[in-house]
């Protein structure tokens, strides 16, 4: 099964910006979000860009290194629950 990608442009309209915007050109700077489409996941990931950058004041740097630190979250968060049924099984 396919994941459905979204345009970037559309991403952008949803929060109420573009793709010329200072806000948006200070990402790709970073080299952050310069595909064209992106996963659902992506697409989250821009808007939480937006809520930092716009309404928090951090950088664009700033956005590039919480995002890492995100994804990080997510995959020790998703390694800790194997390790815990891998545990219970082995109970069993």
């Amino acid at each position: 099964m396919s994941v459905k990608r979204i345009q970037t442009e559309e991403v952008l309209v949803y929060l109420g910006t573009q793709k010329r915007s200072t806000f948006f050109q200070r990402l790709r700077s970073e080299g952050l979000f310069e595909s064209e489409e992106l996963e659902p996941g992506e697409a989250d990931e821009l808007r939480l860009a937006h809520v930092l950058m716009e309404e928090l004041g951090v950088n664009a740097a700033g956005v590039e290194v919480a995002l890492h630190l995100r994804r990080r979250l997510f995959a020790l968060e998703s390694r800790a629950l194997e390790l815990a049924a891998a545990l219970e099984d082995e109970r069993n």
